[in-house]
C-alpha cells in the first residue's frame, strides 16, 4: 500500500501553515552570481511489498527573473516481493530541467530525465535482466511555498509523456522536494 494518506496530511499541513513575511524580491540582474545558484532535492520512502529508497539531488542557477534551468541526478533503490519471491533493483541516471514562473509562486517545470533500469519487461529471471536506457519527457505545474528568504517546498505535479516508463508507474504524479538558495 503507498502512503497517499500521509502525503495527503504533508500537504494539509504545509499549506495549511502561515507563510512567513515575504520580503520584497529582489531583481536577478542585481544579484551576484552566487545569490542565483540554487540547490535541493527529494527523498523518497515507500514500504511494503513494494520497498524503494530513492534520493534525488539538483543544482540550478536563475537566469532571469521567471525563468531558472538546472541538472539533477537520482538513485532509487527497490525490493518488490509481489509474487512471493524478492527482487532487487538499482535505478540511477540524470536530468536537466527549467521552471518558468507564472503568477506568484506558482510555475511551469518542464523535464528530460535519462535513467538506467533493470528491464521488467524481461522474460529472464531478475538477476539476469538487462539493463536499459529509459528516456523520461515530464512536464507539469508546481507551487513553491516559502519557508524563509532561502527555502522553498515545492509542490509539483508532473506528467510523464513516456508511455513505456518502467520507473513511473502513474501519471499524472506528485512530486514533493525543497530548493535552497545562497
Amino acid at each position: 500500500m503507498k502512503c497517499n494518506c500521509l502525503v495527503c496530511l504533508l500537504i494539509a499541513v504545509i499549506l495549511l501553515a502561515p507563510a512567513p513575511a515575504r520580503a520584497e524580491e529582489k531583481d536577478v540582474s542585481d544579484m551576484e552570481h552566487r545569490e542565483r545558484i540554487f540547490v535541493g532535492g527529494m527523498i523518497g520512502l515507500q514500504l511494503g511489498t513494494l520497498t524503494a529508497v530513492s534520493i534525488n539531488l539538483h543544482g540550478g542557477y536563475r537566469l532571469t527573473n521567471r525563468l531558472s534551468a538546472g541538472i539533477g541526478g537520482m538513485y532509487q533503490y527497490a525490493n518488490d516481493r509481489w509474487f512471493g519471491e524478492s527482487y532487487s533493483s538499482h535505478v540511477y541516471g540524470g536530468s536537466v530541467f527549467a521552471r518558468f514562473g507564472l503568477a506568484g509562486d506558482l510555475f511551469l517545470h518542464a523535464e528530460y530525465e535519462r535513467l538506467q533500469v533493470e528491464s521488467r519487461l524481461s522474460l529472464q529471471p531478475p538477476d539476469e535482466r538487462p539493463r536499459i536506457t529509459e528516456q523520461n519527457y515530464l512536464l507539469g505545474a508546481g507551487y513553491g511555498l516559502r519557508l524563509s528568504e532561502s527555502a522553498v517546498i515545492n509542490l509539483m505535479l508532473l506528467y510523464n509523456f513516456n508511455d513505456d516508463s518502467q520507473v513511473h508507474f502513474s501519471n499524472p504524479f506528485m512530486r514533493v522536494g525543497i530548493d535552497i538558495y545562497f
